[in-house]
């Protein structure tokens, strides 16, 4: 009974694994904030995000060690995506990371901080400038 069930949970980890997106990798030239956090510029991991609705990011600088946990919601109004890429929010000189782009998946969009909320307030007569970062898929 107890090999059954671990060959059970075993193949449910497998399945469930196969279904979720490894993550990607960027080159992101300049620095910017991820809640509460701010991440240098540098080559900029990020992973975490799966096929449910919502849940935890990971992003990584894999250039100096910085880590930031962000929780991300999938995007149902975008089609999956054929490009991988990282959408950064621009107010004034700061970056928010907003969405990750992953090939064969939907957009996974980033719960915004409140100091990007702050932003938001401020400029509320206009849209932040969007800027596009290509990345390679892991």
């Amino acid at each position: 009974m107890t090999l059954i069930l671990i060959a059970l949970f075993g193949s449910t980890a497998v399945s469930t694994h196969a279904q979720s997106p490894n993550g990607l990798r960027a080159n992101v030239p300049f620095d910017f904030i991820i809640g509460d956090k701010t991440l240098h510029a540098g080559k900029i991991t990020v992973g975490g995000m799966t096929q449910s609705a919502a849940g935890p990011t990971s992003i990584s600088n894999l250039s100096n060690g910085e880590h930031a946990f962000r929780i991300g919601r999938r995007v149902l109004s975008s089609a999956p995506s054929d490009q991988a890429k990282l959408v950064f929010h621009k107010y004034g000189s700061r970056y928010y990371l907003a969405q990750v782009w992953i090939p064969g998946y939907k957009a996974w969009e980033l719960v915004p901080s409140v100091s990007e909320k702050n932003e938001m307030r401020l400029a509320r007569n206009s849209q932040p400038e969007v800027v596009n970062v290509v990345a390679d898929g892991q």
